[in-house]
Order: C-alpha cells, then structure tokens, then sequence
C-alpha cells in the first residue's frame, strides 16, 4: 500500500515538473508563430516631427490598428517623398536666413535682387508720359532696370515653434539712362509685412499684407493694397511658389488712381524655378488664366554662372503691368545684366 502511495506521488510530481515546460514551449512555438505572422502584417509609416523636423519612421502593423493619419501627417509624407534624401531648396534659404540674422543687419535677399543695364521695351507707354518728362521728351526704347528685394526678420521661431513673423520690401526701378536728359520714369515701392510657417522641411505657408505703390502723386498715381498668402514647396532643384490675394483698403488706394487694376494684374501669381548646374531657369505667371489668356503677363528668367559669385542674368518680359503705371498697357520686354540673388 505504501509503495503504491509512493508511485502515485512520483507520478504527479512529475506530471507538475514537466507540465510547466511543455506549456512553456508551447507558448513559445505559439508566440514565434504570431511574431513571424505580424512581421508579414506590419508595414512603416513616415511621420514628421515639428519640434525636431526630421521624419521618423513607426511600424503598423495589422493587429494594432494605428489612427488614421491627419492630413497634415499625409501632407507632410507626400512632400518628403518628393526628396528624399537631399536636403530642400528651401531648408537651404532659411539655414541662410537664420545665418543673417545672427548679425547685427539681419538682413537677407527675399524675391529676386539685380541690375540689367540693357533693357529694351518694345512699346513704350508713350501717352501716359505726354507732358510729364523732361524737356518733353519721348520714352527711348531702351533703359536701365533694376530690382532689389529684402527681408528681416522680427520674431523667429515664435513661441517655439516654426512661425516667423517678418517684414520685406522690394523696389523696383526703370531709369531713362540711354535718353538725352536721364530722369528715372517708373519706381514702384513694395513693403510687405507677413507671419510664415516653416510646417515642412520642404513647404512654407505664409499670410500677410502687401502695398505697393509708384509714389508719383496726382494723375501718374498707382497703388493698391493686398491680403495675400503664399506657398512655396521645394525639392532638391526646383520651386513652385503660388501667391493668391484680395485687394484691401481699396477706398484709400486702388479706387483713387486705378480702381480696374484686379482685371490686368489679377488675384495672384505663380513662380516655377529649378537649378542645373549652377544656372535657374525660372517662369512667372500672373493673370493669364483668370483673364482667359487675354491680359495676362509672364516673365521668363536664365541667369548663368560667369565667375565666382558672379551670375549673368536674361530676362523677357510679355504681357501687362511690367510697372505699376503701365499697368493696363501692353509690351514685350527684354533685358541682359547681372543677378545677386534669385529665387533659389
């Protein structure tokens, strides 16, 4: 009976010792088995990180249904694919930007900035300068033009994040330089005030104010005001900025001198840019499909290396407004000089 007890024992004993291995391999067989299966199931996702704006990748996988991605998030990784792995055009400009403004200036280039000493217009706005040159003199086909653009800075990096607040002004010049009396027949004066946010390594938003005006007075004045934004979206080589707006405060400005501006200059612009081998190539379009093709303008750039820092620059110009007081008059243009600074 005793040794019959002890067999029993023996038994279970070892029926306890043995179980808990067999049940342990098999979780294990059981758990290697899933992890293999969820390997399969599982894909990654690229997501951005504003605070360190780099990407990162998470791993999804079947099991653990991930929150639908925002449309910020889907924005950002359609923008990121476009390259990869080469740093934007427009990381590049505002590593330059926050350069500049560790010096006492702060100053940095904003829209393109040069000089064409060579600038032939092909029609001339004759009639709006009847009685208001000097010696009473008409307009010489060929001029001076020159452009120079600039941005500051006053707030970056705004409670911590990638809003800046900043302020441009741009100025932009045609002078009789070849005419018997030289005398500078068109200036027109561009201060814009804007809040931007850097949301992607390689996409910019920006919404802000803009006047502009030619500063003449009397009959020969033009101006408007605007509220505008502006995307600009980069890769490695190229930029697309897009630049819709409203006229504002229009009582006090366009109604006064030009009150149809909008149906010549219309509601917005786009640029297109790309860079090869040291050279742009860069298109501007302004008004071309609002006014179903009819009063519309582009511009057309190349500029080219020469030596060092040195940049040719080419620049033909066709439709209306090449200036504020012509506005509502229609030319083609073509100018050759320098460029100190482009749009990428």
């Amino acid at each position: 009976m005793g040794k019959a007890i002890r067999k029993v024992g023996l038994f279970v004993i070892g029926i306890l010792v043995i179980l808990p291995f067999q049940s342990g391999a098999h979780t294990h067989t059981k758990t290697t088995s899933q992890l293999k299966n969820s390997r399969n199931d599982c894909r990654h996702i690229k997501r951005y990180d504003k605070k360190t704006k780099h990407y990162y990748n998470v791993v999804v996988c079947k099991h653990a249904t991930p929150p639908p991605p925002s449309f910020e998030e889907k924005l950002q990784e359609i923008l990121s694919n476009l390259t990869p792995a080469q740093q934007s055009l427009l990381e590049k400009r505002l590593a330059r930007q926050r350069q500049v403004t560790k010096t006492r200036a702060g100053i940095s280039f904003y829209e393109p900035t040069y000089i064409l000493p060579y600038y032939y217009t092909g029609r001339p706005y004759h009639s709006i300068y009847e009685g208001n040159t000097p010696e009473n003199q008409q307009l010489d086909h060929q001029e001076f033009k020159g452009q120079m653009s600039f941005q500051f800075p006053i707030w970056y990096d705004m409670f911590g994040s990638n809003l800046s607040l900043d302020i441009s002004y741009t100025q932009l010049s045609y002078w009789q330089f070849y005419a018997k009396s030289q005398f500078f027949r068109e200036t027109n004066y561009e201060p814009q005030l804007f809040l931007s946010d850097h949301f992607s390594p390689n996409g910019l938003a920006a919404i802000g104010i803009n006047h502009q005006s030619n500063g003449r007075g009397g009959n020969l004045e033009r101006s408007w005001n605007r509220l505008f934004l502006d995307f600009t979206f980069t890769g490695a080589h190229w930029m697309v900025d897009v630049k819709p707006w409203i006229l504002i405060f229009k009582a006090e400005s366009s109604d006064l001198h030009n009150p149809d501006i909008y149906r010549y200059l219309g509601y917005g612009r786009v640029v297109f840019a790309v860079t090869f081998h040291r050279q742009v190539l860069s298109l501007m379009l302004r008004n071309t499909v609002e006014s179903g093709f009819k009063r519309g303008a582009i511009e057309l750039s190349y500029s080219f290396p020469i030596h060092g820092l040195l940049h040719g620059y080419i620049q033909f110009f066709s439709g209306y407004g090449q200036s504020l007081i012509e506005y509502n008059h229609y030319t083609n243009s073509v100018g050759v000089g320098i460029i100190i600074s482009n749009w990428i």
